[in-house]
């Protein structure tokens, strides 16, 4: 009772910060009101600068070195392996902390955040798809966005789907991120069947080696974890997990775990939810593979007091301001989630698509 009037009361102060740009000061005021909370940071992309493949999810090097020397001078990061063994243990969380995390296995992880986090000497989880490590093809995301930008077709119309101009880059941006999204929610075979059928549309031939640019290689993953960095399971090809058999979810666990352990030859313990979805199941399946942990994207911090299986995690947005705005907590206690982040995403689209016009 006491804490849920605490976290009332954090909203108005947060509500009144943020109006005055006095983030720093809410966090001052935020850690005397509420139980040490620790800022789980989900990570995707690190690129030189914007450009057809910057998505809202992605920062630049620049930014995640900001991020980096901010979090370094203010916060404690611990590896997420600590975090969980302070959960099970019982044990009392630092007052300012955070974790670091990168999903699906982006090579610009190796490249550009991986030399970042060795400088800081700062511990990191990079969360892979297992079956598209040294697979040559691309995430699916991404071949919707390579075809869209560089094909032919003024339009693209699918019965499924619906009809969208395509005559400029900024549409074709547009329309990438959209059916991105809306494939996201189709089942797994009829996404993949629309999938094949847009990129026939398209007629776009896919470079054979694009995937081996993008993708880290298993070179990469056991380079990084020989450095420090913890390497966890996403599974092997990114469905959404509550949505499929219970053998078909136990098989892209359980595998992913396996062949992961098989590739580095270190034991794997935690797992990100593909789209950050589970149910009962996912999770036994979890306990039963000896996974300690899983996360969700949930857009909530995590405490002493969280379920190993359920641990939220912040989008780390790009500028120093919005990364601050997320990892505050101010995000949660205005209850903003996952679903109506979208205002914010959005709007960092429309920056990245305006950074890309040519300037006059």
């Amino acid at each position: 009772m006491i804490e849920s009037y605490k976290l009332k009361l954090a909203s108005q102060v947060a509500m009144f910060c943020n109006r005055l740009g006095m983030l720093d000061g809410y966090r001052f005021l935020r850690t005397g009101l509420v139980k040490s909370q620790v800022a789980i940071l989900m990570y995707h992309r690190v690129v030189p600068q914007r450009d057809n493949w910057f998505l809202p999810f992605s920062i630049t090097v620049a930014d995640f070195e900001n991020h980096l020397k901010y979090l370094t001078n203010q916060y404690t990061i611990l590896s997420l392996d600590e975090l969980v063994g302070r959960i099970y243990e019982k044990k009392s969380l630092p007052k300012k902390a955070a974790v670091i995390t990168f999903d699906d296995g982006y090579k610009d992880n190796y490249i550009y955040a991986y030399p970042i986090l060795k400088r800081y000497s700062v511990p990191a989880t990079v969360f892979l798809i297992a079956g598209h490590i040294d697979s040559g093809e691309l995430f699916w995301w991404d071949k919707i966005m390579y075809v869209l930008q560089h094909t032919a077709c003024r339009t693209l119309e699918l019965d499924e789907i619906g009809l969208y101009s395509l005559r400029s880059n900024d549409e074709r941006r547009r329309v990438a991120h959209k059916l991105i999204k809306r494939l996201t929610s189709i089942p797994e075979q009829k996404k993949k069947t629309l999938i094949e059928r847009i990129v026939g549309m398209s007629a776009v031939n896919i470079p054979a080696g694009l995937s081996k640019e993008m993708i880290l290689s298993w070179d990469n993953v056991r380079e990084m974890n020989h450095g420090g960095v913890a390497i966890g399971a996403h599974s092997m090809t990114h469905p959404r997990l509550a949505k499929l058999s219970p053998e078909q979810a136990k098989y892209e666990i359980i595998q992913s775990k396996k062949v992961i352990e098989e590739r580095t030859g270190q034991p794997v313990t935690a797992f990100a939810y593909p789209h950050g979805i589970f149910s009962n199941d996912t999770t036994s399946f979890l306990k039963e593979s000896g996974l300690r942990c899983a996360l969700t994207s949930d857009q909530k911090m995590v405490t002493s007091q969280s379920n190993p299986y359920e641990l939220g995690r912040i989008i780390a947005m790009e500028t120093l301001g919005l990364f601050k705005t997320f990892l505050f907590g101010l995000h949660s206690d205005l209850d903003v989630t996952m679903s109506n982040t979208k205002e914010i995403l959005e709007y960092g689209a429309k920056v990245v698509s305006k950074s890309l016009q040519p300037r006059r």
